[in-house]
């Protein structure tokens, strides 16, 4: 298979109908010699939500990272050895469950909130108008956090076999499919005009 090379990424028009058939419907980057349909059964089974909604995101999904604080001069960031695998899991019950336990943890109180834990939701609230949450960060005040903790380390654990390297899973929840495909576009958007600056 051949994948789009930064040009492709940086000139496609329109760039949902692009983002639709090159970047989230078809086999990732990351999986050249595995099969990703294993991998998706793996996260739906680990996980409990409908294979579906799976979709590798970041730079394993093409091979190349539309994250814009990766741009290097004029060059996005290739997919390497030791570029983890960012996963969107659409699940709208889990989304709605971590906004509302993350406010329910973010709300006035006179206990004072652990420093990372505090860093982690500000970081958050930036997300929440994408439909976008990384789970892998925030877990551990999710009402679900402690059956995803296990699952992903079980994941981690099996993607590190299936791929034959060590990898970190970056499991983000997203509310539905726009907000995937935006969230990449959106991406995609800041990358060209950081490298057309």
């Amino acid at each position: 298979m051949d994948y789009p090379k930064q040009e492709d990424l940086l000139g496609s028009d329109p760039l949902l109908r692009w983002i639709d058939e090159h970047f989230l419907r078809s086999d990732p980057f990351a999986f050249p010699n595995s099969d990703f349909r294993k991998f998706v059964r793996l996260v739906s089974d680990q996980l409990q939500v409908d294979p579906n909604g799976i979709f590798c995101i970041g730079s394993g999904a093409i091979g190349l990272s539309s994250n814009p604080g990766k741009v290097s001069g004029r060059n996005l960031k290739p997919f390497d050895e030791k570029s983890d695998l960012d996963i969107a899991v659409i699940s709208e019950v889990h989304f709605e469950q971590a906004w509302r336990d993350l406010r329910n943890k973010a709300q006035p109180s006179l206990d004072p909130m652990d420093k990372l834990v505090k860093e982690n939701i500000s970081w958050q609230r930036k997300r929440f108008f994408d439909g976008a949450i990384l789970i892998n960060k925030l877990l551990p005040v999710l009402s679900f956090g402690s059956s995803w903790i296990a699952a992903i380390e079980r994941i981690q654990e099996r993607t590190s076999i299936l791929l034959d390297r060590n990898i970190d899973v970056e499991i983000w929840v997203y509310r539905d499919y726009w907000s995937v495909r935006n969230y990449v576009a959106q991406g995609i958007v800041e990358c060209k005009k950081g490298i057309l600056a």
